[in-house]
């Protein structure tokens, strides 16, 4: 069952967001987004889209030499204009991020116990005795019964799955209000990767946290959240309710990537999309998704559309009126 929709103003709101990286190379386009308390959001694209940049933004996090233009605010304030303490309380109680590689996360020469109260101990002021005892009943949160014994082990004892469901802890464990999951699941087998986003997803509802997921994978993202935001070269093409969106894409680009994923009860085979994907600073002039485009018209490829309204969604194409009124042309189902 999906969030409900809440009228209230976003925790979250990005807005008109451009990243250039040092030498003038553009991975992000006039991005906008919001998430309200309690909501999830899916950011879905192809490598090389901007979705996991878009999340560095957020915590001013990227990398040396780069510039973001736009804005950025959480819960009213720019998170530009915050100070150096004020970007850490922000980064340390306020936001947590959930990495895709768990073991690229974790230091090796130090134990689970060490990094689960290491923030409670240094950011939260809370003693290491009670910091270790949080973390037990943490680690039992997230489906690990034998949490006493977890803490004194070190991360290469654990199983890529057990790893990830620790870091789902720690992030939970300084009761932030907004989860940034970037590919979380990305470095797990298949039963492992359902079973760690029904404990990630079963948590964020019982803490009402708000939430960007950042996925490859639709159905994953239809899954998990209540709107889905599809992005490719640095831009964000269509943003729509997550349920239904396979029935109801309206971007040519969101229903190639629908065409190319198996489709479970059918025989229908996937169908890739033609030509490789491009970066924002390999985009030209016009719509960012034209040179892989069936439908592209001259139009298209010389003046970039705008994010605009077509019913539930948010589209960003010229054709959108004229290809939904077709039907066919943007079929995505069987």
């Amino acid at each position: 069952m999906k969030t409900p929709a809440v009228q209230q103003s976003p925790l979250l709101d990005v807005s008109g967001l451009r990243v250039d990286l040092a030498g003038g190379r553009t991975v992000l386009h006039d991005v906008s987004y919001a998430v309200r308390p309690g909501e999830s959001l899916g950011l879905v694209g192809e490598s090389g889209s901007g979705k996991s940049m878009s999340l560095k933004a957020v915590l001013r996090m990227l990398p040396a030499g780069a510039r973001a233009d736009g804005g950025i605010s959480f819960d009213g304030r720019s998170v530009a204009a915050m100070k150096p303490s004020e970007l850490r309380a922000f980064r340390a109680g306020e936001v947590a991020m959930i990495p895709q590689d768990p073991r690229t996360a974790a230091n090796p020469v130090r134990t689970v116990g060490d990094f689960l109260t290491e923030v409670l101990v240094r950011a939260r002021g809370v003693a290491r005795g009670q910091a270790a005892e949080r973390a037990v009943r943490q680690l039992g949160e997230v489906g690990i019964a034998d949490g006493e014994q977890r803490l004194r082990q070190h991360p290469h004892q654990l199983s890529g799955g057990l790893l990830q469901r620790v870091m789902i802890a720690a992030a939970l464990a300084v009761e932030p209000r907004l989860l940034l999951a970037d590919e979380p699941t990305t470095a797990l087998d298949v039963t492992t990767q359902q079973e760690v986003m029904a404990i990630l997803d079963e948590l964020r509802r019982r803490h009402h946290l708000a939430m960007v997921l950042v996925t490859h994978d639709l159905d994953l993202a239809a899954a998990v959240t209540d709107r889905i935001a599809v992005m490719y070269a640095g831009t964000i093409v269509e943003l729509a309710p997550s349920e239904g969106l396979h029935r109801t894409a309206r971007h040519p680009y969101t229903a190639g990537l629908l065409r190319s994923r198996p489709a479970v009860g059918t025989r229908a085979r996937p169908v890739s999309l033609p030509g490789r994907p491009l970066s924002a600073f390999e985009a030209g002039p016009g719509c960012v998704f034209a040179d892989r485009c069936a439908f592209a018209e001259e139009d298209c490829r010389t003046a970039r559309p705008r994010l605009e309204p077509h019913g539930t969604h948010l589209v960003a194409c010229h054709r959108v009126a004229e290809l939904t009124a077709a039907g066919s042309l943007l079929e995505t189902t069987p």
